[in-house]
């Protein structure tokens, strides 16, 4: 008798969960995130120098300025998108990536370099550069340049 509200909580859950109108709202938005994390992450990754693996930025931003507090927090976005990827459909690891790029924070070079030099990944990311004309990424890792 104890366990009862839990029974009935569950219940109420599953029910909610497999409702139609739940089920095509989570079709809806995954469908929605699927497209803005492929239309960011193709503009950021666009964006990238070529030697952008190859050299450490000069300076990380001191002060918050409204630019930098909107670019991260369009990368965090970006970034929660790519982490729900991973197990929806969708390019959760380039959107990861896409959101990095767009961020500023200690550290974020190194993990970038750990996450773009997966050699799938690189091959991707510089397959999507030629289709929208940008040269491909140089690589610090010479077995990953004949992609």
């Amino acid at each position: 008798m104890e366990w009862a509200w839990l029974e009935r909580s569950w219940s109420t859950l599953v029910d909610f969960l497999l409702a139609p109108t739940t089920l095509l709202g989570l079709t809806l938005l995954s469908l929605v995130s699927f497209l803005a994390s492929l239309i960011g992450a193709t503009w950021a990754l666009r964006r990238l120098p070529v030697d952008y693996l190859l050299s450490e930025p000069d300076h990380y931003p001191l002060a918050l300025t409204p630019t930098l507090v909107l670019k991260n927090l369009v990368g965090f976005v970006l970034f929660v998108l790519g982490v729900i990827m991973l197990v929806l459909p969708g390019q959760g690891l380039l959107t990861i990536i896409a959101a990095l790029a767009l961020m500023d924070f200690p550290g974020k070079r190194r993990l970038e370099r750990r996450l773009m030099l997966r050699p799938r990944v690189f091959s991707a990311i510089n397959r999507l550069r030629l289709r929208a004309g940008q040269p491909r990424l140089l690589s610090p890792d010479p077995s990953l340049t004949g992609d």
